[in-house]
């Protein structure tokens, strides 16, 4: 796969992501299981497929079960086929629209970085 990415980027937007939910746990007072429940209780989590799931659960919780180039990869085809991050959706309705500015700014970063013109170009065109 064609590398858009950077790892220390995808890296980042990982320990963005577990920061962002660990927040909003410690702001609900919730354990990281009833935190993990709340973010599957979201209809925008219906659109991460369920495969997915065991991997965005230890994403969020800090302990990725996944290597950061896999992840780089699978947010890159995620990018690719809606235009946004998943996670991030769902992330944003549990946060009532009160994301971390540096993960929002860092999201935007990577989607545009994918989705920008010259990178959705087919090489064998």
């Amino acid at each position: 796969m064609n590398h858009l990415l950077t790892l220390e980027d995808t890296e980042k937007y990982l320990n963005l992501l577990a920061k962002q939910f660990n927040e909003v746990g410690r702001l609900e007072l919730l354990s990281n299981e009833k935190t993990w429940a709340m973010f599957l209780a979201q209809e925008e989590s219906d659109k991460i497929p369920r495969e997915h799931l065991t991997v965005v659960e230890s994403i969020l919780l800090g302990r990725p079960i996944i290597t950061v180039e896999v992840f780089r990869d699978l947010a890159t085809q995620v990018l690719k086929e809606y235009k946004y991050c998943t996670i991030i959706r769902v992330l944003y309705k549990m946060t009532g629209g009160n994301l971390l500015p540096e993960l929002v700014n860092h999201s935007a970063k990577m989607t545009a970085c994918v989705l920008r013109p010259e990178a959705q170009q087919d090489p064998s065109a």
